[in-house]
């Protein structure tokens, strides 16, 4: 690896910081434009520098203060980058490709080829699924998104991903005005609503008539390696859970409010159904965590144990507080708060939503409440910061911090910086979160472009059914993978992967290598979101730089 320069693949925003990775020590360097051939900026990279993560000995390249607008790569000596470009919006594609792939995901459906090209295939899932407690009674639970490599269905990952493109959009509708050329739009409403209405459908029917919420759809064992069409599996409705009818609680809370100005019928549905699941969960209130019976095959996706309910609750009773400014759903917050961590927006825990909720909300506020989830976001923000600064590649993650889905974290972790950048107003958090979205793209010990489809080394083996099991060379665009691991949790790393191995550097390219290599509906969710913050601030940074 060394003389390689890691980069951002896709480009720099113009007036945001641009720094680069040399491997190694190098006197200078030079930005070329591609179309010219010629030097347009020159400097001295930083004295080099131990990254620990990845074991790198690394020299920065830093040309923030070069911004004008094109195409470019770089030169160190004989050594060249791949192409980027420095723009106001460099990542209109990139956010239009992480949206798509959600269509090319979507389970209960055939993918017709006037919207997906040569990724068409055939209809899948659409038979009745039966009860595992009861396989007498079977169910219509088509629809919703094939959740990650393989073909299950999980109501908690769903939720999340809804919360993660649902604010998205909230926080920052003009980056959606682009088409994606998906089915089943309607007039005003972006595409962006459209799709979460595929995962928002599918929750629906997961919803039992007392309200609570089956917890997935899956089969017992691993799925061979075939086209969704093709899938032999028997699959089964899993019981209710506290988890998932919490989730699913806060995210029709929030929908419902979304989709108001487009479809008033449909928001009140939504409504509806977030309340029957708060009436299921004030009914239930001995929690118990979902467990797979003893008979399932483990999964590495969809099935994070979890034994704490307050994030979910705390979600759920700041979503419909913001929903009703019903004091009863404050007062059960005011009761939570202190039991939260209200910093992150994953799977297992996803208090940043209820944090976000509140914090951005338009209802009165617990002055008490508001100072504390504060302290937290700021500490948070604080040590991501801090983190981000010892690294030599700008990653906000300790050596010890690349478990399976890593990269899903850093992006999750930049929305916590987001928030952090919304509420106190602080550049450091935006830049911060800005080299999470280069390291995903590039700028990383792999050098390379973590998601499908983009950048001038992209991922090209995903463990992704469709990717794998179809006749296209390329794999399905626009997925983020998991990134690095290096817990090697997959049969493949743990034979390639030596212990030592640095852990920013855990990581295959290879369909085989499941915990490293698997893409999943929540780490392209979160992408969603940090990179529609990013086309979004790009453009206000460029009105505010014409006005002054």
């Amino acid at each position: 690896m060394s003389g390689k320069i890691a980069h951002n693949q896709l480009g720099y925003i113009t007036n945001m910081p641009k720094t680069a990775v040399f491997i190694g020590a190098a006197d200078s360097f030079r930005i070329v434009d591609i179309r010219t051939g010629r030097t347009v900026f020159s400097g001295i990279p930083g004295a080099p520098v131990q990254d620990e993560a990845s074991n790198d000995t690394v020299s920065v390249i830093d040309f923030s203060t070069f911004n004008l607008e094109g195409d470019y790569y770089i030169k160190v000596g004989r050594n060249k980058s791949h192409l980027f470009t420095i723009s106001r919006e460099p990542y209109k594609g990139l956010l239009k490709g992480l949206l798509k792939s959600f269509y090319y995901n979507r389970c209960g459906t055939a993918l017709d080829k006037r919207y997906a090209g040569e990724y068409e295939r055939g209809l899948c899932h659409s038979e009745l699924v039966p009860l595992f407690e009861n396989p007498s009674v079977k169910l219509d639970v088509s629809g919703g998104w094939h959740d990650s490599g393989g073909y299950g269905r999980y109501s908690v990952c769903t939720s999340i991903t809804l919360g993660h493109l649902l604010y998205a959009y909230s926080l920052f509708p003009e980056s959606f005005s682009f088409s994606t050329g998906i089915p089943g739009g309607k007039e005003r409403q972006p595409d962006v609503l459209t799709e979460c209405r595929t995962g928002l459908d599918w929750l629906l029917k997961m919803q039992a008539r007392d309200g609570g919420v089956h917890h997935k759809v899956s089969p017992m064992k691993y799925t061979p390696m075939v086209m969704p069409e093709n899938d032999p599996s028997r699959q089964y409705v899993f019981p209710v859970s506290h988890q998932a009818t919490a989730c699913f609680c806060a995210v029709t809370a929030l929908a419902s409010r979304i989709y108001k100005p487009f479809d008033e019928t449909y928001s009140k549905k939504l409504f509806q159904a977030s309340v029957n699941a708060w009436i299921w969960l004030t009914n239930e209130p001995v929690f118990k965590p979902f467990e797979n019976p003893p008979t399932f095959e483990k999964s590495l996706a969809g099935d994070f144990y979890d034994d704490n309910i307050n994030d979910d609750i705390f979600w759920a009773v700041c979503e419909l507080y913001e929903t009703t400014g019903e004091e009863a759903f404050h007062g059960k917050l005011r009761e939570l708060a202190e039991r939260v961590d209200a910093t992150n927006f994953c799977n297992r825990d996803n208090g940043g939503f209820g944090a976000m909720c509140y914090l951005l909300g338009s209802r009165p506020r617990d002055e008490l409440i508001e100072q504390h989830l504060q302290v937290q976001l700021r500490m948070k923000a604080d040590s991501l910061y801090s983190l981000s600064k010892k690294s030599g590649y700008g990653t906000a993650k300790s050596p010890d911090d690349y478990p399976v889905g890593s990269n899903m974290y850093a992006m999750t972790d930049s929305m916590t910086l987001i928030l952090a950048y919304k509420i106190f107003d602080c550049r450091d958090y935006i830049e911060t979160a800005y080299e999470q979205l280069g390291y995903i793209l590039g700028k990383n010990p792999m050098g390379v472009c973590y998601v499908t489809g983009f950048g001038g080394e992209p991922v090209m083996h995903p463990y992704h059914r469709p990717s794998e099991a179809d006749e296209v060379n390329d794999p399905v665009p626009g997925m983020l993978v998991c990134g690095p691991n290096n817990h090697l949790q997959d049969d493949f790393t743990i034979w390639n992967i030596p212990k030592e191995a640095p852990p920013a550097k855990c990581y295959y390219d290879i369909s085989h290598s499941v915990s490293t290599n698997e893409s999943t509906i929540y780490c392209n969710s979160a992408a969603v979101f940090v990179t529609s913050c990013f086309e979004d601030f790009g453009r206000k940074e460029s009105e505010k730089n014409k006005k002054g």
